[in-house]
C-alpha cells in the first residue's frame, strides 16, 4: 500500500516561532529603520556608478544616447540569508541606540569610496562593531 503524503506536510512551521532574537522593546522598528537606511544607501550608491558610468560613455563617444534607453532604477537587493543576519543583528540594537549606529555607518561611508556591493559588508560590521563595543562595555560597569 503506497501511502500518498506531500513532500513537506509533516513539517509545521510555527508562525510564533521567529529566527529573530528580539531582545528590547521596539526593536521591530529599529530593525526596520536601519535596514531602510541600509537599503537607502545601497539604492544611491547604485545610482551614482549607473551615473559615472554614462558620463564615462558621453566622454569616450561623444554622444549621449541616455534618452534612448528606458532609465531602470538599480535594484538594491540583499540576499535572503545575509537580510535575516542583518535582521537578527539589527534586533540587539535598542531604540535608543539606534542613531548612534546610523552616525557611524555614514560616517563610514563618507570617509570611504565604497562600492554598491561593499555597503553591505560594512554595515554589518558596523553593528557588529557596536554590539561588542556596548558588550564591553557594560562588563566593565559591572566589574566597577
Amino acid at each position: 500500500m503506497l501511502l500518498k503524503m506531500p513532500l513537506f506536510g509533516w513539517m509545521k512551521w510555527s508562525k510564533t516561532d521567529s529566527y529573530k532574537s528580539t531582545r528590547y522593546p521596539g526593536s521591530e522598528v529599529v530593525t526596520k529603520t536601519l535596514l531602510r537606511e541600509l537599503k537607502w544607501h545601497l539604492k544611491e550608491r547604485e545610482r551614482l556608478m549607473q551615473e559615472i558610468e554614462n558620463e564615462q560613455k558621453v566622454q569616450k563617444t561623444g554622444m549621449d544616447y541616455n534618452w534612448l534607453k528606458n532609465y531602470q532604477n538599480p535594484q538594491a537587493t540583499i540576499p535572503a540569508t545575509e537580510q535575516r543576519q542583518l535582521e537578527v543583528l539589527c534586533s540587539q540594537i535598542q531604540p535608543c541606540q539606534t542613531g548612534t549606529v546610523l552616525s557611524r555607518f555614514r560616517e563610514v561611508l563618507a570617509e570611504n569610496d565604497v562600492l554598491p556591493w561593499e555597503i553591505v559588508y560594512i554595515f554589518k560590521q558596523v553593528l557588529k562593531d557596536f554590539l561588542t563595543t556596548f558588550e564591553r562595555e557594560n562588563q566593565a560597569e559591572q566589574l566597577d
